[in-house]
């Protein structure tokens, strides 16, 4: 196919997602007098994941999520905490942490340098999101930067996508590629937008929806662009 534009996602794709939750996360819970172990880390992870999937599915809005998720990791707990307070921290810590994908900054000099429109595509909040693209180095990578919070829509909707189409230069949806980690996001935005997905496993997950491309490094994407 003859690419133009790549749409690429940010979390656990280019920016690792789970290495700066995990600090953020122990963190807070260390300031609040909760158990900061491994094991409390995880719960509150597989809740916030929950609770981002129940957004991206449109049964809750993105407002329930930041202090639903400590409500709901309080009531596992058994804790009495002040959910705002400790809700606001962990964003701010999150902000904080901006770990990169390994050959993330690589792979992003390659398709540069070979021509392509680069998008940055993500869920989040904007404050945290540019502030972590801008802290790790890898914002003048990228065309244009497209969260979530701004656009009015969220991945998987294509109504997110008709935003970003609309907001830059290609409009060929054949010329276009999804790249990221998400099934439920990423690949299954691609499905509703008519646009081909590559999907990002390097843990070998089984697929729950078809993209055209799979690759398990970043690098291998040289294999495709």
């Amino acid at each position: 196919m003859s690419y133009t534009t790549l749409f690429l996602d940010l979390d656990n794709t280019l920016l690792d997602f789970s290495k700066a939750e995990y600090h953020a996360i122990k963190t807070v819970l260390k300031n609040y007098g909760l158990p900061d172990d491994d094991k409390t880390a995880k719960i509150y992870s597989d809740i916030n994941l929950s609770f981002w999937k129940r957004f991206e599915k449109g049964e809750i809005e993105k407002s329930e999520i930041f202090e639903g998720r400590f409500n709901r990791l309080a009531e596992v707990l058994g804790a009495d905490i002040d959910v705002s307070a400790i809700s606001k921290d962990y964003c701010l810590n999150l902000a904080e942490a901006y770990y990169t994908v390994d050959g993330a900054e690589e792979i992003l000099a390659y398709l540069k340098a070979k021509g392509y429109y680069l998008c940055a595509t993500t869920n989040g909040l904007s404050v945290t999101q540019y502030k972590r693209i801008k802290n790790s180095g890898l914002e003048p990578y990228f065309n244009k930067i497209f969260v979530s919070e701004d656009t009015g829509h969220q991945k998987p909707e294509k109504e997110y996508f008709d935003f970003v189409i609309n907001s830059i230069p290609e409009k060929n949806r054949d010329n276009m590629l999804i790249i990221g980690d998400s099934q439920s996001s990423d690949i299954l935005g691609g499905i509703n937008s008519g646009i081909d997905t590559c999907w990002y496993n390097p843990y070998n997950d089984i697929p729950k929806y078809q993209s055209r491309y799979e690759i398990k490094a970043l690098a291998e994407l040289k294999t495709i662009l």
